[in-house]
Parts: C-alpha cells; sequence; structure tokens
C-alpha cells in the first residue's frame, strides 16, 4: 500500500471513529450555521446550494450510474441477510422495522430508511422507520409526487415519448407561455426562479390530475390508503390551464382537468421513500414493481432535476466521515421541504433523499468496491415561541437534520445498521 493510500485510509477511520461522537457532530454542524450567520431565510446546509456542491460535476452522470448493477468482479453487493426482502410490489406495503431507527434523536419525528442492494442477481430491500406511516405535512418534499404522476400518465399513453421533448404551455396575463418541462422542473428543485417560483409551478404541475386522482394515485402505488394529497403549496399555479405538448409534432399530450377545491397534502416518510425509490432504482426492481408505464429515458429528466437540490445534507455527512475520495459513482438526488406551523408552533424541516455510491474502501485491500444504496425521508421539527423569530430553533433544526443524516450514512457504510 503506498503512503498516499496509507494517508486516506487512516483519514477517514479517523473521522468515522470521530463520528460517532454524535453530540460533538452536532455542536460543530451548530458552529458552522452560526459563524456564517445563518438564519431562517439562508441556513448553512438546507440553503448550501447545487453550486457549491462537489457532486454538481456528477449529476449528467446520475442516470447512467443509477442503471449499473454490480458485476461481483469490480464492485460487490452484499446484502445476504434476513433483513432484506425482495422490493414490494405496488400497492403492497413492505414489512417496515420499527427498532432499528431508535438511535435516531427526538429533532426527528418520523423517519422511513430503505437500504437497497443485490443478493445473487436479485434486489432487495431492507425498510426501517420511526413513525414511518404517521402522516404528516412533509412541505416541499412533496412536490416531486405531482411530476412522477404526469411521466407515468404520459408514458402509460405514449411509451415512446421523451419527456424532455416536451414543453407546457398555457396562457398567462394574455399571453402564451411555453418552456421545456426540464426547466420547470429544475426550478421547483433549484428555487432559481429561471421562470417563476417553486410553489406555483409546483402547484402547476398539479393541474394535470384531478385532486382526487392525484391521491388516488399515491395509494394505489404505495399501498398507503391513511393520506390526504389535495393540497397546494400556497400560492396560485403559475399556469391555470396548462398543457404538455409534443415539441416535435405540435401534439398536445395532456391538457390540465377541471380544477376542485382544496384540501391538505398529510402523507408519510414511507410514502416519499417509497416513491422515490421507486424512481432512483427503476433499472433495478421488477417491472411489476417499478412506476405504472415509466420509462427510463423519461425518468432521467427528474433525477438529473433532483440532483440540483439547494439542500446538501449527504454532501455534508459524506465529508465528515472522510468518505469524499474514497467513494465513486456518487448519486444524491433529493428534495427539501421546509417552513414554521402555526397550527403546531413549530419550525420543520424535511430532507428526501436517495444516496448511492462505490465504497471503494476495500481496494486498498485489493477487494472490490461495494455498492451502497439507501432512500431515505427525515422530518425534524422545533417548538417555537415566536413565528415571527425563530432563526435559532431554525439553525438547530438545520444542524440536527445535518448531524443525523451523518449518523445514518456512518452506521450504513460501517454495516452496523445490519
Amino acid at each position: 500500500m503506498s503512503s498516499n493510500s496509507e494517508s486516506t485510509n487512516n483519514n477517514f477511520l479517523d473521522k468515522l471513529e470521530t463520528a460517532k461522537k454524535r453530540a460533538t457532530v452536532f455542536q460543530e454542524f451548530l458552529k458552522q450555521e452560526i459563524s456564517l450567520g445563518a438564519n431562517s431565510e439562508k441556513l448553512a446546509v438546507l440553503d448550501a446550494g447545487i453550486q457549491n456542491s462537489p457532486y454538481q460535476q456528477y449529476i449528467p452522470s446520475y442516470s447512467q450510474f443509477l442503471s449499473s448493477k454490480p458485476d461481483g468482479v469490480k464492485i460487490f453487493s452484499s446484502v445476504n441477510n434476513d433483513k432484506f426482502k425482495p422490493y414490494p410490489q405496488i400497492g403492497q406495503i413492505p414489512e417496515i422495522d420499527g427498532e432499528a431507527l431508535k438511535f435516531i434523536y427526538d429533532d426527528i419525528k418520523e423517519a422511513c430508511v430503505c437500504i437497497g442492494g443485490f443478493a445473487n442477481g436479485d434486489f432487495k430491500s431492507y425498510w426501517m422507520g420511526k413513525n414511518a406511516l404517521r402522516k404528516n405535512q412533509f412541505w416541499s418534499s412533496t412536490k416531486i409526487i405531482a411530476i412522477l404522476n404526469l411521466i407515468s400518465r404520459i408514458n402509460t399513453n405514449y411509451p415512446n415519448i421523451d419527456i424532455d421533448r416536451c414543453v407546457i404551455r398555457g396562457e398567462k396575463d394574455g399571453k402564451i407561455i411555453e418552456c421545456p418541462f426540464y426547466n420547470f422542473a429544475e426550478d421547483v428543485v433549484s428555487y432559481a426562479k429561471n421562470i417563476a417560483s417553486s410553489n406555483s409551478i409546483a402547484a402547476m404541475f398539479k393541474r394535470f390530475e384531478t385532486r382526487a386522482g392525484l391521491e388516488l394515485w399515491v395509494k394505489q402505488i404505495t399501498g398507503n390508503n391513511d393520506l390526504e394529497f389535495q393540497g397546494d403549496y400556497g400560492e396560485a399555479p403559475f399556469l391555470e390551464l396548462p398543457e404538455l405538448v409534443n415539441i416535435n409534432t405540435q401534439e398536445v399530450l395532456l391538457k390540465a382537468p377541471e380544477n376542485t377545491p382544496k384540501r391538505q397534502n398529510l402523507i408519510t416518510a414511507y410514502d416519499l421513500t417509497r416513491l422515490l425509490s421507486m424512481a432512483g432504482w427503476h433499472h433495478y426492481i421488477n417491472s411489476s414493481c417499478q412506476l405504472p408505464g415509466v420509462q427510463s429515458h423519461s425518468l432521467e429528466s427528474v433525477i438529473k432535476a433532483m440532483g440540483v437540490d439547494t439542500a446538501r445534507y449527504a454532501d455534508v455527512a459524506i465529508a465528515n466521515l472522510g468518505l469524499e475520495n474514497a467513494i465513486a459513482s456518487p448519486v444524491i438526488i433529493s428534495k427539501l421541504g421546509f417552513g414554521p406551523s402555526e397550527t403546531r408552533n413549530t419550525v420543520e424541516l424535511v430532507y428526501l433523499a436517495l444516496v448511492q455510491f462505490i465504497d471503494n474502501r476495500y481496494k486498498m485491500e485489493n477487494k472490490p468496491g461495494q455498492l451502497r444504496s439507501v432512500c431515505m425521508t427525515l422530518r425534524g421539527e422545533k417548538p417555537v415561541r415566536d413565528l415571527n423569530s425563530y432563526d435559532y430553533e431554525a439553525i438547530t433544526l438545520d444542524a440536527s437534520m445535518a448531524a443525523e443524516v451523518t449518523e445514518l450514512l456512518r452506521r450504513i457504510v460501517t454495516d452496523e445498521i445490519l
């Protein structure tokens, strides 16, 4: 082993050992928040931004990485224990281990984590939860649902249509607005407002299906009937009557149905983890487990858009574990959620993410790299005395989420969670 390899090996071994001191990890994140002058409008990790992420360069390759399977020679996957079961069929709620996440601190009120991997060529999954089936408000993390539903409906009727060859068109203020699907999806995740606000575009995506129809679709996919998904995101849709149009033929593929009164968005951590895992692991799971109708060429657009999330909890977790130079083929797709609740007098934060990479620490012992793939939803909250001033509670919650994601990934790469 070269001196450089030994140095790298010692670095992550030291950091993995240090990361066991969870209170210290949290305090370090909190110090960073304070030193950066973070507040409820600009949090250190939630609002870090993709432009500062070392993984931005890999986004164009995410879909390729998510389609590559272990060959058993250069890359292996070891999930040969009784905890891993075949990925569930559509409409089937998997067995969720309610004990495995007891280590998660009290700030995280609901969580659902699923580890995926291969055993004898078959993809298997291990589901863990903390109040995983308790419905609640998951804020903007739910914005991906209507986008996935749109792709499902389009590819069911037009399997050869690549969503990247479609535009969304509609009238606004007496003018016809037309932009590519991807540009809208990216604006939802990035909050860049290149076209409009994330909230107004997310509400527009929900206009492609009836509220009851979209809610029913989620229930049929996840198997969870105890949810409500008929709300918006605090703003009117950017386009009230959007159309999805094939840019090559100008054929209108889908129109907005008649609108109906809004209700609430109350779903579960399990629902979100299930839907994102179906998108991210599309190439790994059986066709009977995949999102109905969805084709990989259209999923690429969503995966690329979810790569630009401003929340970078996985980034800081990997860095704190000293793994930056020990992993290959990284994928981090995610969607944040954040807001103050007047009804609960809390500030709340959600992190929905799929994180995958090849763990190459074993190569230093002339062993193949190991596939690590996990999908997670964590919802945290802090009580707030004054909803007009909750900066400290917000930065504390941001630091807490970063610390919990770090601990979760630490237990995964050390196999402690298994």
